[in-house]
């Protein structure tokens, strides 16, 4: 029973929305990205915003985490964010207060509250072979296309001819992808808790493969449930084949 009354990740999300929309820090022009993947598929980052140009990225850590994997994660993070924010239950800030790099943010969660630790800063600039691997190949072949580069389908072509343009037009790219991937979803967010607070509840509108999930969940209950009855249809045909003859 203990269990149902910790603040776990889903709620640390939903707070940290709710603080970021109350700060105006997103707004109905941002995107919004539950568990993105990065670096290959090799980390997960747990909430993740492109917000006025900026690509932030949030590290939870609930009472029920632990620190283990928590500087791989940040360092790998600081090579695609142009921020990252460990957003830390209070049991944890102890150890994170003089552990984290400098650059790194450090939020709070005390009881129902976020109190900002540390700010951390934003990062200078994120490198082209970051921001070309944040790309899908179909934006990348937008660009390249858009850019006069090269017209072959290969990614590592294209990341070839890529890899020196601008860090400007890369970053284009890269709001491309999150917009194409990810619009759809903050938009059914925003709406769903356009006039309340967010609830933890609200976090799996922002999974891109929820309503397909979805789906797949009810077409398989039905299945169940045919065969579950098949006897009875049977039965059933059987009765009317024999009033029909």
């Amino acid at each position: 029973m203990k269990d149902k009354f910790r603040f776990l990740e889903p709620d640390i999300k939903a707070l940290t929305l709710n603080f970021l929309r109350n700060k105006n820090i997103i707004d109905e022009n941002s995107i919004i990205m539950s568990e993105l993947t990065v670096g290959d598929f090799s980390r997960r980052v747990d909430l993740a915003i492109y917000s006025q140009g900026k690509l932030i990225a949030f590290e939870v850590k609930s009472e029920a985490d632990s620190l283990v994997r928590l500087s791989g994660q940040v360092d790998k993070y600081l090579e695609y964010f142009d921020k990252v924010i460990v957003v830390s239950d209070t049991k944890f800030i102890p150890m994170l207060s003089g552990s984290l790099p400098d650059n790194v943010g450090l939020w709070e969660v005390d009881k129902t509250k976020i109190k900002i630790r540390h700010r951390g800063q934003l990062q200078r600039k994120i490198e082209n072979s970051k921001l070309l691997d944040m790309m899908d190949l179909v934006d990348l072949q937008k660009l390249s296309s858009k850019l006069k580069l090269t017209k072959v389908k290969d990614r590592d072509a294209i990341e070839r001819a890529l890899i020196s343009v601008s860090n400007k037009a890369l970053r284009q790219g890269v709001e491309a992808t999150l917009n194409r991937k990810f619009l759809n979803v903050t938009r059914s967010f925003m709406l769903a808790t356009k006039n309340r607070e967010v609830e933890k509840s609200d976090i799996k509108i922002l999974s891109r493969f929820s309503e397909r999930r979805e789906k797949i969940r009810l077409e398989q209950s039905q299945n169940r449930a045919f065969w579950d009855n098949v006897e009875q249809h049977a039965a059933d045909f059987k009765r009317f084949a024999e009033a029909s003859a």
